[in-house]
């Protein structure tokens, strides 16, 4: 994948960026530090010097008495120091100067007029004995304010260095930063790869997971996200193939036997009928489940709760069930709380739930076994539940159970008249309560259905 602004050239520039600005930043902050320490020291190094210039001059004035022998070591002391010397009497008349024996010329005088612009003449009082008998003038020459050559040196070849450090870290910066963009965004392609595999409806690709950061759990939950979207998938083309086939069975008896008796192959007599009328039923069922389908949608969007007293009102609806399930010779209990148990919950919703219960308990349930339908509570909820000891499901199907027109056996739930859509229809019409609805189950041995609500407040 080629695009203009890669996100791998933008990890390396900002890298790189972030590398230079705190390179500069530490440049700057450690020439910042380094000359103010350096000046400083410089100057202690500087006063020093020129205590000792003046302590000189004051001992072989008072060895001498004279300014004889201060003149002639004036020069000698200059030009050991790198420095003018001037000495001024009382009277401000010069003594001695240093400058001419140690540099003549106009070079000496500019070096001299310099050092005075930038400040580096400095003058101290004379005293010998505590008595003032003049002043000395020192100033430095060939320096930049307090730095020396060797300092300047000193001070140039620890920023070649810093430069040349800094180089190094930008280039080191920018070639970790590539290797490490490289390998990250190479790891968002594969991510964005089989996003887009999916998004063509290729739900079978995969996710590489390696490692145990932010991007290996993105990868594992994309790669579930991808399992559980390659699952809708084949549910959608095996609800399709279910639903073409329930249409177009009843549709094809329904023909064959119409065309028959066109044909006079056949004659309408009261068992064709029935075999006719059962078929359009059938048909009327598929899409009556359908219809009801896209009813329990639109009414979830306005459940209207109120509180409701569950066990008067699992007694009154189970009295609609009992005549159907003693007709198959199916034993039939109710058991309720000795207490009042109260629920938030829409009383025609709840109705739809429970009898869509006991309709698939009948269906699965066969002549001479049992259904139950008991009142329980759990910590802040209550709800219901259908047990019976018909044919069960298998561990494998339980996960799926509530999706839409998912059936465990096509042909067997085909002969029940089931489409699918009953246990779908509780599920969401339990979430439009703020309920929920489970299932526990082993194969032949029945089957446990659990409505869960919220409890009304006391």
């Amino acid at each position: 994948m080629t695009m203009k602004n890669s996100l791998s050239k933008k990890i390396t520039m900002a890298m790189v960026t972030l590398a230079v600005s705190g390179i500069l930043l530490t440049v700057i902050i450690t020439n910042l530090f380094l000359s103010w320490n350096f000046n400083r020291y410089l100057r202690s190094v500087q006063e020093e010097q020129n205590r000792r210039i003046v302590e000189t001059l004051a001992e072989l004035y008072a060895e001498a008495t004279s300014w004889t022998e201060v003149r002639r070591s004036t020069i000698h002391v200059g030009s050991t120091t790198s420095t003018q010397i001037r000495v001024f009497d009382n009277g401000e008349r010069i003594i001695a100067d240093s400058l001419p024996g140690m540099m003549q010329g106009k070079q000496g005088r500019r070096w001299q007029r310099a050092q005075i612009v930038r400040g580096q003449a400095y003058t101290y009082p004379l005293h010998v004995n505590e008595q003032r008998i003049g002043a000395v003038e020192i100033t430095h020459l060939g320096q930049q304010g307090l730095w020396t050559g060797e300092a300047q040196v000193f001070r140039r070849t620890v920023m070649e260095s810093a430069l040349f450090t800094g180089l190094t870290f930008i280039l080191a910066a920018g070639l970790v930063g590539s290797l490490l963009s490289r390998r990250l965004t190479s790891r968002f392609i594969g991510l964005t790869s089989a996003a887009e595999k999916w998004g063509h409806g290729h739900f079978n690709a995969r996710v590489d997971v390696d490692g145990d950061d932010e991007l290996t759990v993105l990868g594992e939950t994309m790669n579930r996200m991808a399992h559980r979207l390659e699952e809708q998938s084949n549910l959608r083309k095996k609800l399709t193939g279910d639903i073409s086939h329930e249409l177009r069975t009843p549709l094809t008896t329904i023909q064959s036997y119409l065309e028959a008796f066109l044909d006079d192959v056949m004659v309408p007599d009261e068992q064709s009928v029935k075999t006719i009328l059962e078929e359009s039923r059938r048909l009327g069922r598929l899409v009556s489940d359908l219809q009801e389908l896209t009813t329990v949608e639109c009414r979830t969007k306005s459940a209207e709760l109120s509180v409701l007293e569950l066990n008067d009102f699992t007694l009154k609806e189970t009295e609609r069930i009992k005549p159907m399930l003693a007709q198959k010779g199916i034993e039939f209990q109710v058991q309720i709380k000795n207490t009042p148990v109260c629920i938030t919950a829409d009383e025609a919703l709840l109705g739809r739930v429970l009898g869509n219960l006991l309709v698939n308990a009948y269906k699965y349930t066969p002549a001479g076994g049992k259904v139950t339908v008991s009142v329980f509570e759990q910590g802040t909820g209550a709800g219901v539940a259908v047990v019976d000891n018909g044919c069960g499901i298998a561990k494998e199907h339980l996960p799926h159970i509530f999706e839409r027109f998912y059936r465990v056996d096509p042909s067997r739930t085909r002969v029940t008249g089931d489409t699918g859509i009953g246990l779908a229809i509780v599920k969401e019409l339990a979430e439009a309560m703020g309920g929920s609805v489970d299932v526990a189950s082993e194969l032949y041995q029945g089957s446990t259905f659990r409505v869960i609500l919220q409890k009304a407040p006391e």
